[in-house]
Protein backbone atom coordinates (compact mmCIF):
# COMPACT_ATOMS: atom_id res chain seq x y z
CA UNK A 1 0.00 0.00 0.00
CA UNK A 2 1.07 3.33 -1.21
CA UNK A 3 1.99 6.15 1.61
CA UNK A 4 -1.24 8.10 -0.01
CA UNK A 5 -3.49 4.98 0.76
CA UNK A 6 -1.78 5.17 4.86
CA UNK A 7 -1.92 8.82 5.04
CA UNK A 8 -5.25 10.25 3.54
CA UNK A 9 -5.64 13.55 5.51
CA UNK A 10 -9.21 14.93 5.55
CA UNK A 11 -11.20 11.76 4.75
CA UNK A 12 -11.15 10.00 8.17
CA UNK A 13 -14.21 8.04 8.56
CA UNK A 14 -15.75 10.17 5.94
CA UNK A 15 -19.13 8.48 4.72
CA UNK A 16 -21.14 8.97 2.13
CA UNK A 17 -25.15 8.28 2.25
CA UNK A 18 -26.33 5.92 -0.72
CA UNK A 19 -27.09 8.58 -3.44
CA UNK A 20 -27.32 9.52 -6.94
CA UNK A 21 -24.54 10.84 -8.57
CA UNK A 22 -22.31 13.33 -7.49
CA UNK A 23 -19.93 15.30 -10.02
CA UNK A 24 -16.63 16.68 -10.32
CA UNK A 25 -14.92 20.48 -11.56
CA UNK A 26 -16.03 25.99 -11.77
CA UNK A 27 -13.16 28.99 -12.15
CA UNK A 28 -12.50 31.50 -13.97
CA UNK A 29 -9.44 33.59 -15.42
CA UNK A 30 -5.58 32.85 -13.80
CA UNK A 31 -3.81 34.74 -11.52
CA UNK A 32 -0.83 36.82 -12.45
CA UNK A 33 1.15 35.72 -9.10
CA UNK A 34 3.02 32.93 -10.33
CA UNK A 35 5.10 30.48 -8.55
CA UNK A 36 7.54 29.20 -10.69
CA UNK A 37 10.15 28.04 -8.25
CA UNK A 38 7.50 25.76 -6.10
CA UNK A 39 5.69 24.20 -8.96
CA UNK A 40 7.46 24.32 -12.00
CA UNK A 41 10.62 23.85 -10.78
CA UNK A 42 9.65 20.80 -8.43
CA UNK A 43 7.14 19.31 -10.17
CA UNK A 44 6.84 19.93 -13.48
CA UNK A 45 10.50 19.40 -15.60
CA UNK A 46 11.73 21.62 -18.16
CA UNK A 47 9.87 19.44 -20.87
CA UNK A 48 6.39 19.33 -18.78
CA UNK A 49 6.55 16.00 -17.30
CA UNK A 50 4.32 16.33 -14.29
CA UNK A 51 5.41 14.57 -11.13
CA UNK A 52 3.72 13.43 -8.29
CA UNK A 53 5.17 14.81 -5.48
CA UNK A 54 7.01 12.58 -3.11
CA UNK A 55 5.64 13.91 0.03
CA UNK A 56 2.31 13.54 -0.50
CA UNK A 57 -0.36 14.41 1.35
CA UNK A 58 1.81 16.68 3.40
CA UNK A 59 1.43 20.25 2.19
CA UNK A 60 -1.52 19.55 1.09
CA UNK A 61 -5.10 20.20 1.97
CA UNK A 62 -8.04 18.22 1.17
CA UNK A 63 -10.83 20.36 -0.15
CA UNK A 64 -14.12 18.27 -0.85
CA UNK A 65 -15.08 14.77 -2.31
CA UNK A 66 -17.44 13.10 -5.02
CA UNK A 67 -19.50 10.11 -4.34
CA UNK A 68 -19.87 8.43 -7.95
CA UNK A 69 -23.31 6.27 -8.32
CA UNK A 70 -23.06 2.58 -9.00
CA UNK A 71 -25.21 0.01 -9.17
CA UNK A 72 -26.38 -0.49 -5.87
CA UNK A 73 -24.67 2.49 -3.94
CA UNK A 74 -21.75 4.41 -4.83
CA UNK A 75 -19.09 2.91 -7.35
CA UNK A 76 -16.22 4.96 -6.55
CA UNK A 77 -15.74 8.12 -4.16
CA UNK A 78 -13.13 10.90 -5.56
CA UNK A 79 -11.43 12.73 -2.61
CA UNK A 80 -9.96 16.44 -3.79
CA UNK A 81 -6.72 17.84 -2.20
CA UNK A 82 -5.14 21.21 -3.15
CA UNK A 83 -2.08 23.31 -1.59
CA UNK A 84 -3.09 26.01 1.23
CA UNK A 85 -1.73 29.06 -0.34
CA UNK A 86 -3.27 27.34 -3.50
CA UNK A 87 -7.14 27.72 -1.74
CA UNK A 88 -6.19 30.91 0.06
CA UNK A 89 -5.43 32.10 -3.56
CA UNK A 90 -8.43 31.05 -5.20
CA UNK A 91 -10.65 32.22 -2.16
CA UNK A 92 -9.50 35.79 -2.69
CA UNK A 93 -9.76 35.62 -6.42
CA UNK A 94 -12.27 33.44 -6.90
CA UNK A 95 -9.81 31.61 -9.66
CA UNK A 96 -6.95 29.07 -8.71
CA UNK A 97 -3.40 31.08 -9.23
CA UNK A 98 -0.87 29.84 -11.82
CA UNK A 99 0.72 27.05 -10.82
CA UNK A 100 -2.15 25.84 -8.46
CA UNK A 101 -1.71 22.00 -7.85
CA UNK A 102 -5.15 20.35 -7.53
CA UNK A 103 -4.62 16.00 -6.76
CA UNK A 104 -7.76 13.61 -6.72
CA UNK A 105 -7.56 10.05 -5.40
CA UNK A 106 -10.38 7.86 -6.77
CA UNK A 107 -11.20 5.10 -4.48
CA UNK A 108 -13.01 2.30 -4.63
CA UNK A 109 -16.36 1.58 -2.00
CA UNK A 110 -18.14 -0.04 0.20
CA UNK A 111 -21.81 0.28 1.94
CA UNK A 112 -23.32 -1.20 4.92
CA UNK A 113 -26.23 -0.40 6.65
CA UNK A 114 -25.61 2.12 9.79
CA UNK A 115 -27.93 3.92 12.00
CA UNK A 116 -27.54 6.52 9.78
CA UNK A 117 -28.75 4.57 7.08
CA UNK A 118 -27.48 3.05 3.78
CA UNK A 119 -23.35 4.53 3.87
CA UNK A 120 -20.42 4.29 1.92
CA UNK A 121 -16.94 4.98 2.80
CA UNK A 122 -13.69 4.63 1.06
CA UNK A 123 -11.30 1.88 -0.05
CA UNK A 124 -8.33 1.09 -2.13
CA UNK A 125 -7.13 3.79 -4.74
CA UNK A 126 -8.05 3.23 -8.28
CA UNK A 127 -5.77 5.54 -9.57
CA UNK A 128 -4.71 9.86 -9.37
CA UNK A 129 -5.23 12.56 -10.78
CA UNK A 130 -3.28 15.95 -10.97
CA UNK A 131 -3.63 19.19 -12.62
CA UNK A 132 -1.06 21.96 -12.43
CA UNK A 133 -2.66 25.78 -13.40
CA UNK A 134 -0.43 26.81 -16.43
CA UNK A 135 -1.40 30.82 -17.11
CA UNK A 136 1.36 30.87 -19.63
CA UNK A 137 1.01 28.21 -22.22
CA UNK A 138 4.33 27.06 -21.38
CA UNK A 139 4.41 23.79 -23.10
CA UNK A 140 2.13 24.09 -26.25
CA UNK A 141 3.68 21.11 -28.25
CA UNK A 142 3.18 19.09 -25.13
CA UNK A 143 0.40 17.01 -25.51
CA UNK A 144 -0.52 16.65 -21.48
CA UNK A 145 -0.95 20.32 -21.47
CA UNK A 146 -3.49 22.69 -23.18
CA UNK A 147 -6.53 24.99 -21.87
CA UNK A 148 -4.87 26.45 -19.41
CA UNK A 149 -3.52 23.34 -17.31
CA UNK A 150 -1.17 20.06 -17.07
CA UNK A 151 -2.94 17.02 -16.70
CA UNK A 152 -1.61 13.96 -15.77
CA UNK A 153 -2.95 10.45 -14.25
CA UNK A 154 -0.61 8.17 -11.60
CA UNK A 155 -0.38 4.35 -11.45
CA UNK A 156 -2.24 3.88 -8.21
CA UNK A 157 0.68 1.15 -7.30
CA UNK A 158 3.36 3.56 -7.92
CA UNK A 159 3.01 7.12 -8.46
CA UNK A 160 6.29 7.69 -10.16
CA UNK A 161 4.62 6.38 -13.20
CA UNK A 162 2.68 8.69 -15.17
CA UNK A 163 0.03 6.76 -17.42
CA UNK A 164 -1.59 9.65 -19.10
CA UNK A 165 -0.65 10.54 -22.97
CA UNK A 166 -3.49 12.58 -24.55
CA UNK A 167 -4.89 15.16 -21.98
CA UNK A 168 -8.26 15.88 -24.12
CA UNK A 169 -8.81 11.54 -24.10
CA UNK A 170 -7.57 10.81 -20.95
CA UNK A 171 -8.61 13.34 -18.71
CA UNK A 172 -10.13 16.44 -20.05
CA UNK A 173 -13.36 14.38 -21.32
CA UNK A 174 -14.68 13.82 -17.87
CA UNK A 175 -14.42 18.23 -17.44
CA UNK A 176 -16.39 18.93 -20.19
CA UNK A 177 -19.29 20.03 -18.02
CA UNK A 178 -17.27 22.46 -16.68
CA UNK A 179 -15.18 24.00 -19.48
CA UNK A 180 -16.84 27.47 -19.32
CA UNK A 181 -15.25 27.62 -15.87
CA UNK A 182 -11.47 27.07 -16.49
CA UNK A 183 -12.78 22.91 -16.36
CA UNK A 184 -13.04 22.43 -12.32
CA UNK A 185 -16.09 21.77 -10.77
CA UNK A 186 -15.49 24.10 -7.42
CA UNK A 187 -18.35 24.10 -6.19
CA UNK A 188 -18.47 20.81 -5.04
CA UNK A 189 -14.96 21.77 -3.10
CA UNK A 190 -16.76 23.70 0.50
CA UNK A 191 -12.92 24.69 1.84
CA UNK A 192 -12.85 27.29 -1.46
CA UNK A 193 -15.69 29.62 0.00
CA UNK A 194 -18.90 31.30 -1.46
CA UNK A 195 -16.76 32.21 -4.68
CA UNK A 196 -16.54 28.34 -5.75
CA UNK A 197 -20.47 28.10 -5.79
CA UNK A 198 -21.36 29.04 -9.25
CA UNK A 199 -22.38 27.79 -12.08
CA UNK A 200 -24.51 24.88 -10.34
CA UNK A 201 -25.70 22.53 -12.62
CA UNK A 202 -29.45 23.09 -13.47
CA UNK A 203 -31.49 21.29 -11.05
CA UNK A 204 -29.05 20.69 -8.78
CA UNK A 205 -30.53 19.81 -5.53
CA UNK A 206 -29.86 17.60 -1.65
CA UNK A 207 -30.02 13.60 -2.95
CA UNK A 208 -33.14 11.86 -1.30
CA UNK A 209 -34.47 8.09 -2.59
CA UNK A 210 -37.16 8.45 -4.69
CA UNK A 211 -39.77 6.48 -3.27
CA UNK A 212 -41.32 5.69 -6.81
CA UNK A 213 -37.83 4.35 -8.09
CA UNK A 214 -38.87 0.87 -8.15
CA UNK A 215 -41.96 1.23 -9.93
CA UNK A 216 -40.34 3.24 -12.42
CA UNK A 217 -38.03 0.74 -13.73
CA UNK A 218 -40.79 -1.66 -13.41
CA UNK A 219 -42.50 -0.08 -15.81
CA UNK A 220 -39.96 0.56 -18.11
CA UNK A 221 -39.53 -3.05 -18.14
CA UNK A 222 -43.06 -4.05 -19.11
CA UNK A 223 -44.05 -1.59 -22.10
CA UNK A 224 -40.91 -2.33 -23.91
CA UNK A 225 -40.77 1.38 -25.20
CA UNK A 226 -39.44 4.54 -25.24
CA UNK A 227 -40.49 8.35 -25.69
CA UNK A 228 -38.35 9.97 -28.42
CA UNK A 229 -39.14 13.57 -26.62
CA UNK A 230 -38.54 12.75 -23.32
CA UNK A 231 -35.35 10.44 -25.13
CA UNK A 232 -34.19 13.98 -26.56
CA UNK A 233 -33.99 15.34 -22.68
CA UNK A 234 -32.38 12.74 -21.42
CA UNK A 235 -29.84 12.67 -24.31
CA UNK A 236 -29.17 16.23 -23.76
CA UNK A 237 -28.72 15.73 -19.75
CA UNK A 238 -26.33 12.53 -20.17
CA UNK A 239 -24.86 12.39 -23.90
CA UNK A 240 -24.54 15.78 -25.68
CA UNK A 241 -21.18 16.31 -23.56
CA UNK A 242 -19.53 14.06 -25.73
CA UNK A 243 -21.41 12.85 -28.60
CA UNK A 244 -22.99 15.29 -31.45
CA UNK A 245 -25.99 14.92 -33.32
CA UNK A 246 -24.66 16.28 -36.52
CA UNK A 247 -23.88 14.14 -39.38
CA UNK A 248 -20.21 14.28 -39.35
CA UNK A 249 -19.48 15.83 -36.70
CA UNK A 250 -16.96 14.24 -34.42
CA UNK A 251 -15.82 15.46 -30.36
CA UNK A 252 -14.72 13.47 -27.18
CA UNK A 253 -16.86 10.46 -29.08
CA UNK A 254 -18.66 10.01 -32.21
CA UNK A 255 -21.57 11.96 -33.77
CA UNK A 256 -24.91 9.91 -33.16
CA UNK A 257 -26.83 11.03 -36.06
CA UNK A 258 -27.91 8.00 -38.42
CA UNK A 259 -26.41 5.76 -35.60
CA UNK A 260 -29.75 3.58 -35.62
CA UNK A 261 -29.03 0.23 -37.71
CA UNK A 262 -25.52 1.26 -38.67
CA UNK A 263 -22.53 -1.06 -38.03
CA UNK A 264 -20.33 -0.09 -35.07
CA UNK A 265 -17.27 1.94 -35.50
CA UNK A 266 -18.22 2.82 -39.08
CA UNK A 267 -19.65 6.38 -38.82
CA UNK A 268 -17.51 8.80 -40.69
CA UNK A 269 -15.75 11.89 -39.08
CA UNK A 270 -14.06 9.92 -36.14
CA UNK A 271 -11.46 8.23 -35.00
CA UNK A 272 -13.01 4.92 -33.48
CA UNK A 273 -10.95 2.18 -31.03
CA UNK A 274 -10.02 -0.90 -32.74
CA UNK A 275 -12.54 -2.83 -30.23
CA UNK A 276 -15.45 -1.16 -31.58
CA UNK A 277 -14.51 -1.35 -35.05
CA UNK A 278 -13.86 -4.90 -34.92
CA UNK A 279 -16.93 -5.47 -32.30
CA UNK A 280 -19.42 -6.71 -34.93
CA UNK A 281 -22.34 -5.15 -33.39
CA UNK A 282 -24.70 -3.11 -35.42
CA UNK A 283 -26.32 -0.64 -33.60
CA UNK A 284 -30.49 -2.26 -33.13
CA UNK A 285 -32.08 -0.92 -30.47
CA UNK A 286 -31.53 -3.81 -28.11
CA UNK A 287 -27.92 -3.51 -28.96
CA UNK A 288 -27.95 0.57 -28.43
CA UNK A 289 -29.92 -0.63 -24.95
CA UNK A 290 -27.43 -2.97 -23.53
CA UNK A 291 -24.16 -0.45 -24.40
CA UNK A 292 -26.04 2.46 -22.79
CA UNK A 293 -26.91 -0.15 -19.80
CA UNK A 294 -23.35 -1.45 -19.32
CA UNK A 295 -21.01 0.04 -21.75
CA UNK A 296 -17.54 -1.26 -20.01
CA UNK A 297 -19.14 -5.06 -20.65
CA UNK A 298 -21.24 -5.26 -24.19
CA UNK A 299 -18.00 -3.97 -26.19
CA UNK A 300 -14.87 -4.59 -23.50
CA UNK A 301 -11.77 -1.91 -24.21
CA UNK A 302 -13.96 0.80 -26.06
CA UNK A 303 -13.20 4.46 -25.15
CA UNK A 304 -17.40 4.52 -23.82
CA UNK A 305 -16.60 2.13 -21.55
CA UNK A 306 -13.75 4.31 -20.03
CA UNK A 307 -14.97 7.50 -19.62
CA UNK A 308 -18.73 6.75 -18.77
CA UNK A 309 -18.08 3.03 -16.72
CA UNK A 310 -21.52 3.32 -14.66
CA UNK A 311 -23.57 3.93 -18.02
CA UNK A 312 -27.44 5.01 -18.23
CA UNK A 313 -28.99 2.87 -14.67
CA UNK A 314 -32.85 4.18 -14.97
CA UNK A 315 -34.27 1.25 -17.71
CA UNK A 316 -36.53 4.03 -18.77
CA UNK A 317 -34.22 6.69 -19.66
CA UNK A 318 -32.50 4.06 -21.53
CA UNK A 319 -35.48 3.53 -24.17
CA UNK A 320 -36.47 7.17 -23.98
CA UNK A 321 -32.67 7.35 -25.14
CA UNK A 322 -33.24 4.57 -27.39
CA UNK A 323 -36.20 6.24 -28.96
CA UNK A 324 -34.59 9.24 -29.29
CA UNK A 325 -31.64 8.28 -31.57
CA UNK A 326 -34.15 6.28 -33.73
CA UNK A 327 -35.37 9.60 -34.98
CA UNK A 328 -31.44 11.06 -35.96
CA UNK A 329 -30.62 10.19 -39.44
Amino acid sequence: MSKMNRNRTGQGALMFVAAGLLGLSACKGTQDTPVEADTYSSLVSERGEISFPADFPDGFRFIGSWAVAGEGGVADIHSVYARPSDVDAFRQAGRFPDGAVLIKEVSASRGAKHTTGEAFWPTDTKTWFMMVKDAKGRFGDNPLWGDGWGWAQFDPADTTRQIATDYKTDCQSCHIPAQDNDWIYTYAYPALGPRGQVNLPEGAKTAAMTPDAAGHEASAATDGKGDPAAGKLAFETTCVACHSTVAGKGGVGPSLAGVAGRKAGTGPGYAYSPEMTNSGVTWTPENLAKHLEKPKEFIPGNRMGNLFPNGVRDSRHRMDIVAYLGTLK
